[in-house]
């Protein structure tokens, strides 16, 4: 009887040390996520030096690398845990865009789904989104011209490209049953397994979203939820089912509309639209001044976009940061060249 009290009462001092560790932790997170004063930053990235140092030095059973590895996962957690992200797009992309946005910002992405694209753009002008998502690059059709369409009248820009991966996976918690008796599916999820789901004979109960099919799986070890790897992963839940996805090839490069400003990464490009002036070899006189400035074109392609003229105007992607100064003074020289020349985006190219 006294080793099993003995037992009892080692368990229960592991337990209040382990929800002390636990809390300190989650203290030292909330500290780490509360925004800085203004004009104040955070302090540089602790070292073992300014945890162990002559004065106050480890515990026996605690090494610097376990330290380390404690406040690196504490960073990544804080990193995750951020504001929810109003991600606009429209109705008829919605299955490309929704997945866009669940592999981006997994379960912060906050679906807004607009009827057209121009209204996915006006959403993120007013303040109603942080950003948009676009198709932007098609497989098997090239640049989507209804997008640059839209963003050659907008004054939004494209910051950034983002992959529309089709991949789905079952998941579930560790001891999970082989064969569920229900499977959670976010709504913005369902579109890409419906076909999997018809050939489960599990019950399918549709929720809000992927965040939610994952947090109801994680209660019930005789369930399982469909979603992104990502978002699953950050629940605690293990695949179960790999590539589910109705189409897992498929693949469409959005347009990220909105967000910070492009940074340099070495493999950038500018988006810009143009119409030249209606004189012999207008075209080739700005083809001459990027070829002066050695600027590379990526893509040029002919399209009607309805901007101030009816003719066809020229939608040109070139190799280059929207700062680099060969590309800021070759655009100061085409202006003088055609009758309208708007940037569209700038971003990091695959």
């Amino acid at each position: 009887m006294s080793h099993e009290r003995d037992s009892e009462d080692l368990r229960a001092a592991l337990t209040r040390i382990d929800r002390q560790i636990a809390k300190l932790i989650d203290d030292r997170a909330a500290l780490l996520a509360k925004p800085p004063p203004s004009g104040a930053s955070l302090p540089p990235r602790d070292t073992t030096g300014t945890v162990n140092d002559d004065e106050r030095p480890l515990p026996r059973f605690v090494r610097p690398a376990a330290i380390d590895g404690v406040l690196d996962a504490v960073r990544r957690a804080c990193a995750e845990v951020g504001a929810p992200v109003r991600v606009a797009y429209p109705a008829a992309w919605s299955r490309d865009a929704w997945a866009g946005a669940v592999h981006k910002w997994g379960a912060r992405a906050v679906a807004q789904e607009t009827p057209t694209l121009d209204e996915a753009i006006d959403q993120v002008q007013r303040g109603h989104a942080e950003v948009a998502l676009l198709p932007y690059v098609l497989a098997d059709e090239g640049y989507h011209r209804p997008t640059v369409r839209a963003l050659a009248r907008a004054e939004a820009r494209i910051s950034e490209c983002v992959a529309a991966p089709a991949e789905r996976s079952a998941m579930a918690r560790a001891d999970a049953a082989d064969a569920p008796h229900t499977i959670f599916v976010g709504a913005g999820e369902r579109p890409f397994v419906d076909r999997w789901l018809a050939s489960s004979s599990a019950r399918i109960v549709e929720v809000h979203g992927a965040a939610d099919a994952c947090e109801l799986a994680s209660r019930d070890s005789g369930t399982w939820a469909v979603c992104a790897l990502a978002v699953g992963e950050r629940h605690g839940l293990l695949v179960r089912a790999a590539s589910v996805a109705n189409d897992p090839g498929r693949r469409v490069s959005l347009a990220l509309v909105g967000g910070r400003p492009p940074t340099r990464t070495g493999r950038d490009a500018v988006a810009l639209v143009l119409s030249p002036h209606e004189t012999p070899g207008a075209l080739a006189d700005v083809l001459r001044e990027l070829a002066e400035q050695r600027l590379n074109v990526a893509a040029i392609e002919s399209m009607p976009l309805g901007l101030e003229s009816q003719d066809s105007h020229v939608f040109l992607v070139i190799e280059g940061h929207v700062t680099d100064r060969a590309i800021v003074l070759a655009f100061e020289r085409m202006r003088k060249l055609v009758r309208v020349l708007k940037v569209v985006g700038g971003y990091a190219t695959a």
